[in-house]
């Protein structure tokens, strides 16, 4: 379903009927930024803002406006954006992609702030985001009331960034779909597989193939396996900013005949995707949260992840860790779960009771407690 029909589907999102009066208390009316959703293969901010619209729209006291879906890019979330909240009598505005608008909208904000690598290592990222960088975030995290983390690492950074007291900083982890835990069934695997042209046996990667992912380093890696007992690697993602070295890397460490590049995926193929893999391998150099991560523990696919960022809290101890750029002990930890089926069944049984924890309903249900403090205060 494309991102129109599903806001045109959504509207105004009431509180569910079925409440007891009782329980029933006017929804808090939000006005929610939506630009995330404005390209079909939303991943990321895109992900995360559906999953809210959804949790919001079966229950949790929430009224949702959307904006920015059909506005012009440059005088849409400023001109147009406040006059839209004025007429819906939203109550406060959340901007979940770490930004508000620069203007003054009479409204209290929210900010969720996802992560703030592109500060410390800004060779990661495209160098045409000064704007943003100097002005729209740093002014966003001033002017909101309330800022969201998905994570303890977030939150440190951004206090440490930009000077916020601990008390405006609330972390709320995301959640993972249910479709991920879903046995795919038979004939969705084989379509998949066939769409895909997968091989029976694959480890998987997924994410924008870009420096931050830290794709060369698993390819350092798969090349330290000998060739007849290499498993391909598919990796699941566009191809993004700076991709030409990884591209390259493939064919220097002569992986051309291990390595696919399938693009990107959305549901309903992710998460069978996820469940064929033999194993996910998410060695990034930075993460905000790690996604990918619970994706993986919730389809009972065992996961070997760098222990950067936020990578740690979300995995627990459900995932074999390796630091960043240690290709050789990468290499080693797949050969291990590729072999040892104790330690494979350890690490499945770990991974799907780490992502039950790990809720959208959870999250949706957290954010209305941030909503209600700020339209409190």
């Amino acid at each position: 379903m494309s991102w129109r029909r599903f806001l045109g589907r959504l509207g105004s999102i009431p509180t569910p009927e079925g409440r007891s009066r009782a329980a029933a208390t006017a929804p808090i009316r939000v006005a929610l930024d939506t630009r995330a959703l404005n390209h079909e293969d939303a991943t990321g901010v895109g992900r995360y803002v559906r999953a809210l619209l959804t949790a919001f729209r079966e229950g949790h006291g929430v009224a949702v406006t959307t904006y920015g879906e059909r506005t012009p890019r440059l005088l849409g979330p400023q001109v147009m954006t406040p006059l839209r909240m004025r007429r819906d009598r939203a109550q406060l505005i959340h901007g979940p992609a770490n930004s508000l608008p620069l203007l003054f909208v009479g409204l209290p904000g929210v900010v969720t702030i996802h992560d703030l690598a592109i500060y410390a290592h800004p060779e990661w990222f495209p160098g045409d985001q000064w704007f943003a960088t100097k002005v729209v975030v740093p002014r966003s995290v001033h002017q909101a009331r309330m800022i969201i983390c998905p994570s303890e690492a977030t939150k440190a950074a951004t206090m440490r960034l930009f000077g916020v007291e601990a008390a405006r900083c609330r972390v709320i982890p995301h959640g993972v779909e249910t479709e991920f835990a879903l046995p795919a069934s038979p004939s969705v695997r084989a379509e998949v597989q066939t769409r895909y042209a997968l091989p029976d046996r694959y480890v998987l990667q997924v994410g924008t193939v870009q420096p931050r992912k830290n794709y060369i380093t698993t390819l350092r890696a798969l090349a330290r396996i000998p060739a007849p007992e290499r498993v391909p690697l598919i990796v699941v993602g566009g191809f993004g900013w700076k991709y030409g070295p990884v591209v390259d890397a493939v064919r220097d460490l002569e992986l051309t005949g291990s390595v696919r590049f399938v693009g990107y995926a959305g549901m309903p193929d992710l998460p069978a995707l996820y469940q064929m893999a033999q194993a996910v391998l998410f060695p990034s150099l930075d993460e905000g949260f790690g996604l990918p991560v619970l994706e993986a523990f919730a389809a009972g696919t065992p996961v070997i992840a760098s222990n950067a960022g936020a990578i740690p809290e979300v995995a627990g101890n459900a995932a074999l860790l390796t630091a960043p750029e240690d290709d050789e002990a990468l290499a080693a930890n797949l050969r291990r779960l590729l072999g040892d089926r104790e330690l494979r069944d350890r690490q499945v049984a770990a991974g799907r009771a780490r992502a039950a924890t790990y809720t959208w309903s959870a999250s949706a249900a957290a954010h209305h407690a941030v909503y209600e403090s700020v339209i409190s205060a």
